[in-house]
């Protein structure tokens, strides 16, 4: 038995006993279960389901034997089923490879359950749950529900502490979306419309202690109204996924339930909603890589609220510039009405040539500009509304549904005719009045009721429900056809983000977060669903505690955001006016964001759990240092650094650059006091000031060759967007590039933003060099140790079509290598990103680990199209202006193992 091979076996009560000293022979007999190493599920003779978790030192029963998957008629449940088969089976899945276990059995009312269980082999601790029911009698059967993942988590031992809860479901009061699960909590987080304009969310909740947790969730291509309650019962707590949609299943006929999941991890909810991420993406949704300007600091003229003048705007503009801000945001108020998407005359005069000219002035002063729009919403009195009536979103007895906020109506999304009427307008704010992006703001955004509009010829009222992700799509694709860098930010007031509209958003900010808690952990949860890049924003300061709470966004890594006016503000209370101790606050933590710019970094999620780690701690991997962030009241005590590499690490203050002193892995801890939060930078020991770059190790690879998704979704990354010189680039391209080790190799995957690709369609020479370089290109120069100081290194060159030429570098000369490292490549028209792969041989005298140097290249464009040539580096080697030269090994950055 292998840990990461899922296996199956017949058990007996008595090994079941003996193996699981938490069992309970009165629950059930094991009969047969499907096992990873991580979870095991364990099915008695009625198909009850018992899950046990293996991630530990010790097998810990986390459930009894439950009645997991069933269904409910005449309102009570049908679960008593017999165990007539169980097959085991390889299986392949969109998911990978895996270990399947297919049970079947049948109950006295003679409806058939066949349940399929999938343990995937890059997935340990997920498990895929395929459910169906046959009626084989010769009654119909009135279904008033399903339910599958149905479990009850046993009391937590003493040491676990108490539970806690992530609820992916949307609430009119905004709770928390991550809280403590005391006596008498019961959540039905149902994923429909909560209030008349709170609904939609994401598929996932999570129960868990400081030793193990149980998330549950479905797998579904689009949103579904379907419930994931969880309620405390004395010290246990109910967890399921439920769908309460009547039907009639006929004799003969199949009813199968949504894809669902299960994952048994440690640590907090931050490890299952990364995982569903990766599960998703499989499938092919997955939030876009940010543009560049998405990770921008922003101002916006919300401080001046919806009776905002041209001149205010105007005037502020100067010192938004001088604080560093890049991002100038028009907020509500520059409407004629919601629907109504054309200028205030009051306000424009000259209508879109004001609009234009204002836009003219942003950029002047070389910043971006983004418009404040909410779709899908129309006010009463509207012309949009007198014009187009059969627009409008209507429930069952026809009449619209409500938009509170605005005092408007709900359009239907899934009506062909509002996704023109989107595109009309997006392309008129993008294309033709010149804005960078869209502030896309309303809870109604992020999802709606069943729409029963006859004129919308649906199939199905839920067409509505499930379409708001096509709606999305239209908006993301028409603002993008008119600029490919434009950035569509999407916050849906105060609700859980829906995740089926994540692949066409660029942007999520803390969505009018109630606390400085809700920054944070908002924050986690967006950078687990959407990359742990995603260029997330805190939301407007002033809506953090007290108003002013910029360590919230700084420390896990959010772009920073304020609304302050200057240099008055006319309104006579609620001031925002930015003081001059305001001033000299807000330009501290803008100067500190923009030097580190940690929204641009890899969170590292998976380190501390907020729900039982203090005090509070978030950590940020960006620019070769690991940035730490904690959060308390008042704290006076020793810290813990987790994700520590090897070597000794240097610690400062991050706001102030007071050093803290120095600490190794094996010795991580510091003793700190501060009072709300303390910012910390750790970076390597090293001799000089050349950058790092971080590689996870790893012990073997896929078959062919090259790492598995899951080990690049792991491995430290890291980024560059200036050119050769250090200079910052003017266009769209920036390069990720992710690394890892093992196995005698270096592996890299270079993640490349590009605005036209331009490569040669064959390869010139099959051994001798030739110039790739003269076409697009990513490159990868490394330097084993005992190279180090000489023209001694390895360049390996490799095309978006996937040409590749390895080179020999010595002072003698250079030779052409053929069969040693090797690439594969992908590009993503649609976002424009191209993808590559590269595998090179690290072979240094005596298999040293330790001082191996490189430095990576990107090179875009081709001579004689008119546009210049693009040659960036990741670590600059300062050659000429004009003549770019990368061949300076005095340059090369230091290649670190990661922890």
């Amino acid at each position: 038995m292998t840990a990461r091979r899922a296996f199956l076996q017949w058990l007996g009560a008595a090994p079941l006993a003996t193996q699981l000293p938490f069992a309970r022979a009165a629950e059930g007999k094991g009969h047969v279960r499907v096992q990873d190493a991580a979870v095991s599920l364990q099915f008695d003779e009625r198909m009850r389901c018992r899950i046990v978790s293996l991630a530990g030192k010790q097998p810990v029963a986390l459930t009894g034997f439950d009645t997991s998957e069933h269904l409910v008629a005449g309102g009570k449940p049908l679960g008593r089923f017999t165990l007539q088969k169980a097959e085991p089976a390889r299986v392949v899945t969109p998911f990978g490879a895996g270990q399947a276990l297919r049970l079947a059995g049948r109950s006295l009312e003679g409806i058939e359950k066949r349940l399929t269980v999938t343990l995937l082999d890059e997935h340990p601790g997920v498990a895929l749950l395929d459910v169906s029911y046959v009626n084989t009698g010769d009654k119909p059967l009135a279904i008033d529900a399903w339910v599958n993942a149905a479990h009850r988590l046993a009391a937590t031992p003493r040491h676990a502490g108490c539970y806690w809860t992530y609820s992916g479901a949307s609430h009119a009061d905004r709770r928390d979306w991550v809280q403590p699960v005391k006596r008498g909590f019961e959540q039905r987080n149902f994923l429909g419309m909560n209030a008349s304009d709170y609904g939609g969310g994401t598929p996932v909740a999570d129960v868990w202690r400081r030793d193990v947790g149980l998330a549950v969730g479905h797998l579904a291509l689009q949103p579904l109204l379907v419930a994931l309650p969880v309620k405390a019962v004395g010290d246990q707590v109910d967890i399921s996924l439920r769908g309460d949609i009547p039907q009639t299943l006929a004799p003969g006929a199949t009813f199968a339930t949504p894809p669902t999941f299960i994952a048994v991890h440690r640590g907090d909810f931050y490890v299952p909603l990364d995982r569903y991420r990766r599960l998703m993406a499989a499938q092919g949704l997955a939030a876009p890589e940010p543009p560049q300007s998405a990770y921008e600091a922003q101002w916006c003229a919300w401080g001046y609220e919806r009776d905002f003048s041209l001149d205010y705007v105007r005037a502020t503009l100067p010192k938004v510039q001088e604080l560093g801000f890049k991002w100038a945001v028009l907020d509500d108020g520059w409407q004629v009405k919601t629907g109504d998407w054309t200028p205030d005359l009051a306000k424009f005069p000259r209508g879109a040539a004001d609009m234009k000219a204002l836009v003219a002035d942003i950029h002047a002063r070389d910043m971006k500009a983004r418009l404040w729009i909410a779709p899908l919403a129309v006010a009463p009195g509207s012309d949009e509304l007198h014009d187009h009536t059969d627009l409008l979103l209507l429930d069952k007895d026809g009449a619209p549904q409500d938009v509170t906020w605005w005092n408007c109506f709900y359009l239907c999304p899934a009506y062909e005719k509002t996704q023109a009427r989107l595109a009309e307008t997006i392309r008129m704010i993008i294309a033709d009045w010149g804005f960078d992006g869209l502030k896309v703001d309303g809870q109604h955004l992020n999802g709606v009721a069943p729409c029963f509009n006859p004129k919308h010829r649906h199939e199905r009222p839920e067409e509505s429900v499930e379409a708001v992700a096509a709606f999305y799509k239209v908006m993301h694709d028409v603002a993008h056809d008119a600029n490919p860098e434009a950035v569509v930010e999407v916050c849906p007031c105060g609700t859980s983000y829906a995740f089926h509209n994540m692949p066409f958003m660029d942007q999520a900010p803390a969505s009018d977060p109630l606390s400085s808690w809700q920054v944070r952990h908002k924050g986690k949860t967006l950078k687990a669903l959407m990359g742990p890049w995603s260029a997330y924003a805190g939301d407007h300061v002033e809506l953090s505690s007290g108003g002013q709470d910029f360590a919230s966004s700084v420390g896990i890594g959010a772009v920073v955001a304020t609304k302050f006016t200057w240099p008055v503000d006319p309104k006579p209370k609620d001031s925002f006016l930015l003081t001059p101790e305001r001033e000299a606050h807000w330009r501290q933590w803008v100067d500190l964001y923009n030097r580190q710019r940690l929204a641009e970094g890899r969170y590292r999620g998976d380190l501390y759990d907020l729900g039982f780690d203090k005090p509070e701690t978030h950590v940020v991997e960006q620019g070769g240092a690991l940035h730490y962030a904690f959060y308390a009241e008042q704290w006076d005590g020793v810290v813990a650094l987790r994700g520590l590499g090897p070597g000794t690490w240097t610690l400062s203050d991050a706001l102030n650059g007071k050093a803290l002193g120095r600490v190794t892995a094996d010795k991580p801890t510091l003793s700190v006091r501060f009072t709300h939060s303390l910012l910390i930078e750790a970076r390597p020991d090293a001799p000089d000031a050349l950058p790092v770059a971080f590689a996870g190790k790893i012990a073997a690879v896929a078959a062919d060759g090259f790492p598995r998704a899951s080990q690049w979704a792991d491995a430290p990354a890291t980024f560059f967007r200036h050119d050769w010189q250090g200079k910052p680039l003017a266009g769209p391209q920036s390069t990720r590039v992710q690394l890892l080790r093992g196995a005698g190799h270096l592996y890299l995957r270079f993640l490349c933003k590009f605005e036209t690709l331009n490569t040669f369609d064959r390869a010139r020479a099959a051994t001798d060099i030739w110039p790739l370089w003269e076409r697009d290109v990513v490159e990868v120069f490394l330097q084993a140790p005992e190279r180090a100081g000489l023209k001694s290194y390895r360049e390996v060159q490799v095309a978006p079509n996937g040409l590749l030429q390895e080179i020999a570098v010595e002072v003698s000369g250079k030779k052409r290598i053929v069969g040693e490292s090797r690439a594969r490549t992908h590009v993503d028209v649609e976002h424009k990103v191209w993808t590559a792969e590269l595998a090179v041989p690290m072979r240094g005298v005596g298999g040293a680990e330790d001082g191996w140097r490189l430095n990576l290249f990107r090179v875009e464009g081709q001579e004689g199209t008119g546009k210049p040539r693009v040659h960036s580096a990741w670590s600059p080697t300062g050659t000429g202006s004009g003549t770019p030269d990368f061949h300076v090994p005095a340059a090369f950055g230091r290649l670190l193992t990661a922890a």
